[in-house]
Order: C-alpha cells, then sequence, then structure tokens
C-alpha cells in the first residue's frame, strides 16, 4: 500500500484544517494510500521506514533535521519564504505580497492616506509576522502612502483616517480594544484589518473583524496538487499560496458594491499606473476576463477599469501640475502617458486646454 507521512501538529486549529483539506483532495482523487501522521519526537522510527510521500509544516524548526533525510517525493509548506529548501524537496509558501495587496487595496477603496502595519509583541521574532510587515511597508511607501511605523504612538497623534494592517486576527483583536479603550472610533477613525480569519479570535473581538481568508483547508488541497504534480512531471516545484479573499467585517468601512476582485486591480493601479500599463495588465494581474473586471468596476466604482485608470492618471498630472515646477515631460512620464505631446493630447480632448494653461492659470479645475 502506498504510505503518506505527514509532519502537522494537529494539536492546533490551523493544521487540523490542513489536515481536513490534505484528506478531502485524497478523497476527490481516489488516491489509494495510507495516512500516517507522526510526531517528530518519532524520528528514528519515521527514518527506518519507505515513504512514498511526505507532507510536513515546515514553520516547525523541529522538521528542518528530518526532512532532508527522507527518501521520499516531499513537499513543504510555510507561512512566508523559504530561504533554504532541502534539495529535491517541492514548497508551497503564503504569498504574504498577496495578503498587503488585499489589505493596502481595501484603505486605496475607503481612500484612507494614512496606513501602518501591528503585529502582537508576541508574534515580532516570527518569520511570518514580520514579512507581512516587509511587504506592507515595502509597498505602502511604493504607493505613496503616509506610513505609520508606530502605531500606538500613530494613534495619539491622530492622523485619521488610518488603515493598519495586522499580522493576524488576535494582533486586530487587541489593537480593536486599545482603539475603543482611547475612544478611538473603529472603523470611521482607524480601520483594521487581520490576517488568518480565525473563528477563535474573532468569537472574542469586540466587534466582527475584517480579515485576509488564508483558508487552511484550500492550504491542505493545494499541498496535495503540488505534491501530485511534482511527481507527474518529475521536477521539484516552488509555489505560492494566494489567500481567497478579504472578509470585510465591523472594523473596516465597506459598500455594498465593494469586492476583493476590485481591491486587488486598485492596488496594482495604484501601484503602477505610472509605468504605461494597460487594462490587459490589470486583467492578467487579477486573473479574471476583461468583461468580469469591467463588470465589477462599474458596479463599485460607477465606471471602467479603463476610466479609472484615466481618471487616477490625471488627478496625479494636475497634482504635479500644482505643487511642482517639474518640465511637462517628466510630469507626463511620471504619471505613465508616453510623452509629452500625449499628454497634451489627452488634456485637450478632456478639458479643452492644455497642461500648460492648467499650470498658469488658478480657476481651471
Amino acid at each position: 500500500m502506498v504510505k503518506l507521512l505527514l509532519l502537522i501538529d494537529t494539536m492546533f486549529y490551523y493544521d487540523r484544517e490542513v489536515l481536513k483539506g490534505i484528506k478531502a483532495k485524497i478523497d476527490e482523487s481516489q488516491l489509494k494510500l495510507t495516512i500516517h501522521i507522526e510526531s517528530i519526537e518519532n524520528a528514528d522510527d519515521i527514518l527506518t521506514q519507505d515513504w512514498d510521500y511526505v507532507i510536513a509544516d515546515y514553520d516547525k524548526p523541529d522538521r528542518h533535521r528530518i526532512i532532508p533525510r527522507l527518501k521520499s517525493n516531499v513537499l513543504i509548506y510555510s507561512s512566508y519564504k523559504i530561504e533554504h529548501a532541502p534539495e529535491s524537496v517541492s514548497t508551497l509558501v503564503n504569498d504574504n505580497e498577496q495578503f498587503a495587496c488585499l489589505a493596502l487595496g481595501q484603505f486605496i477603496q475607503n481612500d484612507i492616506p494614512n496606513v501602518g502595519f501591528y503585529m502582537d509583541p508576541s508574534e515580532s521574532n516570527t518569520g511570518w509576522a514580520n514579512e507581512r510587515k516587509n511587504c506592507f511597508e515595502k509597498h505602502a511607501e511604493l504607493l505613496g502612502l503616509n506610513l505609520h511605523s508606530d502605531i500606538k504612538k500613530a494613534i495619539e497623534s491622530r492622523p485619521f483616517p488610518l488603515g493598519v494592517y495586522c499580522a493576524t486576527d488576535r494582533a486586530a483583536m487587541k489593537l480593536v480594544n486599545f482603539c475603543l479603550s482611547k475612544n478611538i472610533s473603529v472603523p470611521s477613525q482607524i480601520s483594521i484589518i487581520g490576517t488568518d480569519y480565525d473563528d477563535a479570535e474573532r468569537i472574542l473581538s469586540p466587534m466582527p473583524l475584517s480579515s485576509i481568508n488564508i483558508d487552511p483547508y484550500l492550504l491542505g488541497q493545494r499541498c496535495v496538487e503540488v505534491l501530485l504534480k511534482a511527481v507527474r512531471f518529475k521536477r521539484v516545484l516552488h509555489e505560492k499560496y494566494q489567500p481567497i479573499n478579504l472578509m470585510n467585517g465591523k472594523s473596516t468601512t465597506v459598500d455594498e458594491n465593494q469586492d476583493d476582485i476590485v481591491n486587488k486591480a486598485l492596488y496594482y493601479l495604484h501601484n503602477n499606473f505610472h509605468l504605461n500599463i494597460n487594462v490587459h495588465q490589470v486583467i492578467d494581474f487579477c486573473r479574471v476576463s476583461r468583461k468580469t473586471l469591467d463588470n465589477r468596476f462599474i458596479a463599485s466604482k460607477g465606471m471602467t477599469v479603463h476610466q479609472y485608470l484615466s481618471n487616477l492618471r490625471l488627478k496625479k498630472s494636475k497634482k504635479l501640475l500644482r505643487n511642482s515646477s517639474d518640465s511637462i515631460e517628466c510630469i507626463a512620464l511620471q504619471c505613465g502617458y508616453p510623452n509629452q505631446s500625449y499628454l497634451y493630447q489627452v488634456y485637450r480632448k478632456q478639458f479643452d486646454y492644455t497642461p500648460c494653461e492648467y499650470r498658469n492659470s488658478s480657476h481651471l479645475v
């Protein structure tokens, strides 16, 4: 009988959900194998047996010493980037940049210019919390948002509205409690997004949390898919696991037409509009059809994605014309136009005046 070894700690809810996903995918694929869940304390016994497949949680350091010694088809999964994966081992890693993308897209949607990242002190030494922090802060700066590194100090100075992305739902819950103790309104003054969509933390929270749903059940299914693909193609695979969606609760302001695809597109647009991108690149990033993206933009923003991109570039160009001494050519390039002639054509068509006339006149809008 084919044997699958799972090095997973089923004492925790997250890991039990991963296990359920693995079992569901095995049943769906009608694989004839037996599943063995072993503790790392039984390392000597594990190494004496022959395993056909192995799936292991690589966030637990005690697995690191045994996995390279397993002569099997091995997949390891982790909640952050694996710097030095063992040779001949496939990997599936949480895409923390996409977590940041979803959170920032939400803040952009709500017109929140001030943002920051928060983790609980107990999380400060974990690789996944620090990777989420680094990704969020890097992309917030690229977007030109006002980044606050010390959230509790920022709350004291009240730079509202403020959007805070948290490493976990536990951190989000603690931040909500802190805000309420300071008579700070959530979400009208501070918008808070957690990570995990953890039922236990959400029950304890004084309000339903907005949270990025990692969905460990689906992670378990993806582990089996990646492992089987690696075996089929006889090569090592290194893939990223992306979250399903952002579940909006009471800790963020949400209108009825808001959805995750639009938030994801908004993040990409605001981060790349200056690079002369087009709608096809936005579609590729969101992995949807042009029709789907336009329909969702019309429902959410009252315009197509092309119209939103055009308005975004025009708004940025006007800001630069008013507040900088950059040349028209330089402003055109900063806003994603190929040259100043193209910018002139756009202004003539949209406003019936030129960029120079706008810059030199106080009454033009």
